[in-house]
């Protein structure tokens, strides 16, 4: 088995060296982000494509740590967007979804990345937010990817379930991050909160730290059904053990917050899962999210382009080519649509009627 997860690190290895030869764009810093729209120059569309209203309108997209998955993919999302229209986009890297909700709020951002727990959290003023933030900040583009993350051990720490880990030390991840706050709430209904040793990592930097026996166990993060490329990389020299979460705390998640889901892992998703056997795990989902006053036709054509250059996104980001699985399927239904992505989704036939649309 450690033979076939070697080759499959090499091929992940592979798809982000794509990736970084694909990224045509500078990361840009709030402060002077703020300043582009002003300065920026505006570029022909490209043949047949319409450029009223957007002809040198920047969008302003915030991701989170770069290598993550969000920020990987608004910046696929940005250069095939910028490679096809008249539009410019520009990535600001931040601490994560609250902060890119906070500075849409601000009028900093127009739009960015947010995790379905975030929205949530943001609609009704629940920690980390100080305060309610009203939707017109960050009303729903679509959805691009669903994280499972499951906790996982090693065997040798003779862990196999969540109750197991009253009085371990267990890695999470960013404070502030959205996967961060899906683990609160797990470890909340499990009754563990106060009764485990929690330490705060990256992701790679937990997995780690797992590894080399610091922690006992670490928050993993499955995107899009596939292994964060650290997590092949840990299965190469030790044998790795996925904790089941019950049906029952699986379902008191939803209702904690209905921006946290879960989702049934089998041995596609880990071969140490037995064949015909599942893990529940803990599921989030990320989401595009623009400020409400943003141009319709901006959006429109950002979100437009998406669908129509799925295959190129997916070259870039491996995530992203089953993007149209996702576009509506993790969205929260309580958060409405941009109407401009709202337009472009009706438009491709990929619109869901659970949904409503920002003004009407």
């Amino acid at each position: 088995m450690k033979k076939m997860l070697v080759m499959l690190l090499g091929a992940m290895m592979a798809v982000s060296c794509m990736s970084c030869g694909a990224d045509t764009k500078t990361k840009t810093p709030v402060s002077a982000a703020a300043d582009t729209k002003a300065d920026a120059s505006s570029s022909q569309p490209a043949q047949g494509q319409e450029a009223a209203n957007v002809d040198g309108y920047i969008l302003r997209l915030g991701t989170d740590a770069v290598g993550g998955t969000a920020n990987t993919a608004l910046e696929a999302m940005s250069a095939v967007v910028n490679q096809n229209t008249a539009l410019k986009t520009s990535t600001v890297v931040t601490t994560g979804a609250v902060e890119i909700i906070n500075l849409i709020h601000s009028g900093e951002l127009e739009g960015g990345y947010a995790g379905t727990i975030n929205l949530i959290q943001a609609l009704n003023g629940e920690e980390p937010f100080a305060e309610p933030v009203p939707v017109e900040s960050m009303t729903q583009g679509f959805g691009f990817v669903s994280w499972m993350l499951p906790v996982i051990t090693t065997k040798d720490k003779g862990i196999g379930s969540y109750e197991d880990l009253e009085g371990r030390t267990v890695a999470f991840p960013q404070q502030g991050s959205a996967s961060a706050e899906v683990m609160k709430v797990l470890f909340d209904c499990y009754g563990l909160t106060g009764k485990v040793n929690i330490e705060y990592f990256g992701w790679n930097d937990a997995w780690e730290a797992l590894k080399d026996g610091r922690v006992d166990a670490a928050c993993g993060s499955w995107a899009n059904g596939l292994p964060a490329s650290g997590i092949i990389e840990l299965c190469t020299t030790r044998d790795i053990v996925i904790l089941p979460v019950s049906e029952e705390v699986a379902e008191q998640l939803g209702e904690v917050n209905d921006g946290i889901a879960y989702q049934a892992m089998t041995s596609q998703n880990d071969p140490s899962i037995p064949e015909g056997e599942v893990r529940l795990a803990a599921r989030n989902s990320g989401v595009c999210v623009f400020g409400a006053d943003v141009e319709e036709e901006a959006v429109y054509q950002f979100v437009k382009t998406c669908l129509d250059n799925v295959e190129a996104l997916g070259n870039i980001s491996q995530d992203l080519a089953v993007f149209k699985d996702y576009v509506t399927s993790v969205c929260v239904p309580s958060v409405p649509f941009h109407p401009g992505a709202a337009r472009a989704l009706k438009e491709a036939g990929l619109w869901d009627e659970r949904f409503t649309v920002y003004g009407e």
